[in-house]
C-alpha cells in the first residue's frame, strides 16, 4: 500500500509538472485590435518590429495587396485557392496569380487551422484575420500557435468608413506601411469627392434623375437578379435615385441586403437597370440568363429600351473596394453623361487597379467575366 501511495504521488507530480510547463509556454497575447495594443506588444518583444511573413485570413488578403505587402504573404485560405473561374471576381487575385499556388493556412471564412500553420515551412510572424466573430476563435488561435493575431474590421468605404480606416491603419502600422495606408485612404477620398462633385453639378441643373435598380448582388455567395442591396456602395457614392432603401416597415427591405419578390421589381419598373456580374458564378441560373429568358423581366421598360448595364462584382468574399470605385464612376457616366463626358470607364478602371492592386488588370479580369464588364448589355435587346 505504501509503495502504491509513493507511485501515485510521483505520477501526480509528473502530471502537474507537465500541465505547469504547458501552461507556462502559453503566450500572453490577446488578439490585436488597436494601435495601442500593437505598440505595447512590440515594446514587450511579443510582436516583431519588422514583419516579413504573414497569413491573411477571411478576405483580408486584398487589404495586404492594397498596402503593397503581397510579397509578405506566405499562406492563404482556401477561398483564395478555389477554381480559377472565381479569380475574375477579385482583382487582387488577377494581379497576383502567385496566391493561387501558395500553401493553405486554413479554410474559408476564417476557419483557420493551427496545426497547418505550425507545419508551414515559412511560418507567419503575424496572422491577419477578419474581425467578424466567425471561424476559429482568434484568442485560441494565438494560444495554440504562439503567433500574434491582428483583427481587421471588414467594413466599407461608405458605410463603416471609420472602422475601415482604423483597420487599414492598424495593418499599415503592423506591416511598416503606414504611409501607404494613408495614401490609400486619401485616394479613396479623392475619387469619391470627384464623383460626388460631378453628381451635385447635375442636380443643380434641375434635371430629374432616372430611377435605377441593381440586381445580382452577391451576399454569402452569388445570387440571381432579385438579389439587391439598400445602400449599394456605388449607388451611394454616385447619389443614385433608387427605390431600394432600408425600410423597417417592409419585410423585404428591412435589411441592407435583400431578396426581392420579382413582383416588386416589376412594380417599380426602373428606367435603368444594372447587373452586378457576381451573378455570373451561378451559370445558367444567373441574373444575366434571367434577363435574357424570363418573360416578366423582358417586359421591363429598361430591358425593352436597352438600358441595362453591367458592373464589376462589387462583393465577393467581402467587399471589392476597387470595384466599388470603378462601378461608381461607371454608374455616374451612365446616369449623368454630361458631367462624366471626360471619363472613359475602362481606362479609369485600370488607373484604379494600378494604384490599388499594382497592375492595370481590367482586361484580364474582364476576360474571366466573359468580356461583359462595364458595358451596355446589347444581348438583351
Amino acid at each position: 500500500m505504501k509503495k502504491f501511495r509513493i507511485f501515485l504521488f510521483i505520477l501526480l507530480q509528473i502530471l502537474f509538472s507537465g500541465c505547469f510547463r504547458q501552461h507556462s509556454t502559453v503566450t500572453p497575447l490577446e488578439p490585436i485590435r488597436t494601435l495601442e495594443q500593437l505598440e505595447s506588444y512590440r515594446q514587450q518583444g511579443l510582436v516583431p518590429k519588422k514583419i516579413e511573413r504573414i497569413f491573411c485570413s477571411g478576405g483580408t488578403l486584398r487589404l495586404a495587396v492594397y498596402l503593397e505587402s503581397a510579397d509578405k504573404v506566405v499562406a492563404v485560405d482556401t477561398n483564395e485557392r478555389r477554381e480559377k473561374g472565381r479569380n475574375g471576381m477579385k482583382a487582387y487575385l488577377v494581379a497576383h496569380p502567385e496566391f493561387c499556388n501558395m500553401p493553405i493556412g486554413g479554410e474559408t471564412s476564417g476557419r483557420d487551422n493551427p496545426e497547418t500553420l505550425l507545419s508551414l515551412k515559412n511560418q507567419p510572424q503575424l496572422i491577419i484575420k477578419a474581425d467578424t466573430n466567425a471561424g476559429y476563435d482568434p484568442a485560441e488561435l494565438t494560444r495554440r500557435t504562439g503567433i500574434p493575431v491582428l483583427l481587421v474590421p471588414m467594413r466599407g468605404i461608405t458605410v463603416g468608413r471609420k472602422d475601415f480606416d482604423a483597420g487599414l491603419r492598424l495593418m499599415g502600422a503592423a506591416l511598416g506601411k503606414s504611409e501607404r495606408a494613408e495614401a490609400v485612404l486619401e485616394f479613396f477620398d479623392r475619387e469619391m469627392t470627384d464623383i460626388k462633385l460631378r453628381t451635385q453639378k447635375d442636380e443643380a441643373s434641375g434635371r430629374s434623375k432616372p430611377l435605377a435598380y441593381v440586381g445580382g448582388v452577391s451576399y454569402n455567395g452569388s445570387h440571381a437578379f432579385h438579389s439587391t442591396e439598400a445602400g449599394y456602395p456605388p449607388f451611394v457614392i454616385a447619389e443614385v435615385n433608387t427605390p431600394v432603401k432600408e425600410n423597417e416597415n417592409e419585410p423585404t427591405l428591412g435589411k441592407r441586403h435583400t431578396m426581392l419578390a420579382k413582383e416588386k421589381i416589376l412594380e417599380w419598373n426602373p428606367d435603368i437597370l444594372f447587373l452586378d456580374l457576381g451573378t455570373l458564378y451561378l451559370g445558367e441560373a444567373s441574373g444575366l440568363i434571367e434577363l435574357q429568358n424570363d418573360p416578366a423581366y423582358r417586359s421591363l421598360k429598361a430591358v425593352k429600351a436597352g438600358n441595362v448595364y453591367s458592373l464589376l462584382p462589387n462583393t465577393f468574399y467581402f467587399v471589392n473596394h476597387d470595384a466599388v470605385l470603378i462601378n461608381a464612376w461607371f454608374v455616374g457616366k451612365i446616369l449623368y453623361p454630361e458631367q462624366f463626358k471626360d471619363i472613359v470607364p475602362k481606362k479609369k478602371a485600370d488607373e484604379i487597379f494600378t494604384f490599388l492592386v499594382g497592375k492595370p488588370v481590367f482586361e484580364l479580369l474582364n476576360a474571366e467575366l466573359d468580356h461583359l464588364a462595364l458595358e451596355k448589355l446589347e444581348m438583351l435587346k
